[in-house]
């Protein structure tokens, strides 16, 4: 199904692809999290998701299509005219621990989803992929997502998965 506008052009780079990696390895490792990996198919899929993400508004595509067994984080921003980065991306998901419930967890899913599956034990592999341009309204618009296998946030296992810093 396509979306109600054109993709916005790749802006995914080495250097995007290296601070994706070293940023969620980061609060990963505060997390007793192993290291992710990239995975340049992974990469390859998260081009072709962050391309028809934005073929939506902001982000009212939601997580629409996305294969099984793999786990997903959209982030969208706006900017004056420079791409948003992978650590506004990862910082903006990292954030989500506030409200993230350690006694009974995930708590409200909906506000800790992305930072339980960033460090989400079982995960071992990344693609990440970054577009950006001038969207429909005239803003600079970035979209970014990291696919992650083995993806995450699975009831029971969050114990387990998500550890405390």
């Amino acid at each position: 199904m396509a979306g109600t506008r054109p993709p916005l052009p790749d802006a995914t780079s080495d250097s995007f692809l290296s601070e994706a990696l070293s940023e969620a390895n980061a609060y990963r490792a505060k997390h007793h999290a192993p290291p992710l990996t990239l995975d340049s198919k992974l990469v390859e899929y998260a081009k072709s998701r962050a391309s028809s993400r934005s073929e939506y508004e902001k982000l009212s595509a939601g997580h629409d299509g996305l294969r099984d067994e793999t786990g997903e984080n959209i982030f969208w921003g706006t900017s004056s005219g420079e791409p948003k980065t992978a650590a506004d991306a990862v910082t903006s998901w990292y954030n989500e621990i506030a409200d993230y419930n350690w006694d009974n967890p995930p708590g409200d899913f909906a506000k800790t989803g992305h930072f339980s599956q960033l460090v989400w034990k079982g995960s071992s592999r990344l693609g990440a992929a970054r577009v950006a341009g001038r969207g429909s309204s005239g803003a600079y618009e970035t979209y970014i997502v990291f696919v992650f296998e083995t993806p995450g946030n699975y009831e029971g296992q969050y114990a387990d998965n998500v550890l405390r810093a």
